[in-house]
């Protein structure tokens, strides 16, 4: 069965007993935690002291941030993939069956006849890997890529997950940059880097993609997002961030396709 169409219960029970034989886990502490994580996100700001174990890594966070440091020390907590678990669930997936749908571009066509000529994609920051391993059954005959850091403690499980699914997990996209890629999908990225910008013209000079679909969130709040972003030598404010993200695509030449995608997310992006 497709990953799309096993309901999320089923899938979390499959994914937590594979999660387990690569790390140390409890499976039911894992279970409470997702749950509290997707009724924080899903919340308004007053609901969001129900979180436990995932609050305290928050407010790290935030108060590394506070003092001029960045404590990435975060990301190696045993339990910080339910974070990852959850954003899949809330909001990858729901980018994945969206673009299928038979009307996502237009009342009689799909995103996916636009993308018809999709050959190679690649996930940034692939987390757990079940939108990559999706996105290779979306784009079953493409060569899928999804990029995870070697010593993070999810990268094994990436690797079980590749095998699995038949894609390829690399640690970055220097790895690819031989190869043209079609496609670059961004799900909840781009704001957990410190130099978002930089890092997007990399990943455009490197890959020269034909597509980017991208699902930014640069003014949340959540682990690993920022304050305020980098570019050179200035320091660019949360709330600026996306229109010049935006501006940069333009200027290399990438054109906004409207979509009848919620709030046209995540965006989609072509080469022109």
């Amino acid at each position: 069965m497709k990953l799309l169409e096993i309901p999320p219960k089923l899938l979390l029970i499959q994914f937590l007993d594979d999660y387990a034989n690569y790390q140390k886990i409890d499976k039911a502490k894992a279970s409470v935690l997702i749950n509290e994580t997707i009724k924080y996100y899903k919340s308004g700001s007053d609901g969001r002291d129900q979180l436990v174990h995932l609050q305290y890594m928050e407010n790290k966070w935030y108060d590394a941030l506070n003092k001029d440091t960045i404590d990435y020390s975060v990301y190696d907590d045993d339990y910080y993939f339910t974070d990852l678990w959850s954003c899949w669930i809330i909001y990858s997936r729901d980018y994945l069956r969206n673009i299928t749908k038979t009307n996502s571009l237009n009342e009689k066509t799909s995103i996916l006849n636009l993308l018809s000529d999709i050959n190679s994609v690649i996930d940034l920051g692939c987390g757990i890997s079940y939108t990559t391993a999706t996105l290779k059954q979306i784009f079953s005959r493409a060569n899928v890529f999804g990029t995870n850091i070697v010593d993070t403690k999810q990268y094994a499980f990436c690797k079980f997950m590749s095998k699995k699914y038949d894609f390829n997990v690399i640690p970055d996209i220097s790895y690819c940059s031989n190869t043209n890629i079609d496609l670059v999908f961004a799900s909840e990225y781009f704001e957990h880097i410190e130099r978002p910008l930089e890092h997007l013209q990399d990943v455009i000079n490197k890959l020269h993609p034909k597509y980017f679909l991208i699902a930014n969130a640069f003014n949340t709040r959540s682990i690993g997002h920022f304050y305020n972003y980098k570019h050179y030598g200035g320091i660019i404010r949360q709330e600026n961030i996306s229109k010049l993200f935006n501006k940069l695509l333009v200027r290399n030449k990438y054109r906004k396709i409207k979509t009848k995608l919620w709030n046209n997310k995540p965006n989609l992006w072509q080469k022109t």
